[in-house]
């Protein structure tokens, strides 16, 4: 049963991938319920209630949204990490327009669960708000129940297979986001899911959104019509490079290798520079030990 669950987290990571790319082209339609913006304005007190309980801790929450983005700003300088700090987050008139709207822990004898989930403001656009935080907070749901019924799966297959509950190891799952771009025009920011069960892997939910239209952006929109020559030909160049590293390997072709993105919907996100970095999850095409593999198109868009 061990290694049905862990083949069946393969398949379902191919199938998210593919699901996540078919999504962006109905991104737009999602309805937005009447009652988000009481659900949005709870949640935010309730968080704020939740943190002031952790004063004692050293943890001071600021009770004005001044207050916050002064934090915010004072954390940029804590650490570089990708997933544990915000240095990453850029500032357009020193405010942020994505920030932590829960964070929370929760462990038991199956999981430990550590989770920071972001959200959408001051973009000027209420509706593009609604919209993206409705979809966030009803995503992050489902990624955040599966992995738990996996968890549940995963201890009753070690106990079932003559384990004992001393041998559980307890599931990790984080959640977290990095910001790549921001300004008032575009705002680009990947939530990272990871997942230790036997092995470790991740889910990556790209947003790239212009902001006076609401819409969801993709590579024609930022490259314009020739985007797949100019990503293609940049990531064969790069992987060329790459390979001459005898500790990289790529995937050749007839292994399933790079050939040619499919279409606009390929994963990417827009760096702080402003240019398109194309992401291939672990295992698309290359080896896990390479893990993700990032490829930056250099090309001014913004």
């Amino acid at each position: 049963r061990i290694k049905e669950i862990n083949r069946g987290v393969k398949e379902r990571k191919v199938i998210t991938l593919d699901r996540l790319k078919k999504a962006k082209a109905v991104y737009n339609s999602i309805e937005i319920p009447e009652q988000l913006n009481a659900i949005v304005t709870k949640t935010i007190a309730n968080t704020k209630e939740e943190k002031s309980h952790k004063a004692r801790y050293g943890k001071y929450i600021l009770s004005t949204v001044g207050g916050v983005f002064l934090t915010f700003v004072l954390m940029l300088n804590i650490s570089p990490s990708f997933a544990t700090t915000f240095s990453d987050i850029p500032i357009i008139g020193n405010v942020a327009k994505v920030f932590t709207i829960r964070e929370y822990t929760k462990k038991d004898d199956e999981k430990l669960i550590d989770a920071k989930i972001p959200a959408l403001e001051n973009t000027g656009n209420t509706d593009l708000e609604k919209r993206v935080n409705y979809e966030i907070m009803l995503k992050m749901n489902e990624v955040q129940e599966e992995a738990e019924e996996r968890a549940a799966q995963y201890k009753n297959a070690v106990i079932e297979t003559g384990g004992t509950e001393e041998d559980y190891q307890p599931i990790t799952i984080q959640i977290d986001y990095k910001v790549g771009y921001s300004s008032d025009k575009v705002v680009s920011f990947v939530i990272l899911k990871s997942e230790t069960l036997a092995s470790a892997y991740t889910e990556r939910f790209f947003y790239n959104i212009d902001i006076e239209s609401g819409k969801e952006l993709n590579l024609r929109d930022v490259l314009g019509n020739d985007y797949k020559q100019i990503v293609d030909e940049t990531i064969y160049k790069e992987i060329e490079e790459r390979s001459k590293n005898p500790n990289n390997s790529y995937f050749t072709k007839d292994e399933g290798g790079f050939s040619g993105i499919e279409n606009e919907y390929q994963n990417f996100y827009i760096n702080s520079e402003g240019k398109v970095v194309i992401v291939f999850e672990k295992y698309e095409i290359a080896p896990g030990y390479m893990g993700t593999q990032e490829f930056v198109i250099d090309k001014q868009i913004f």
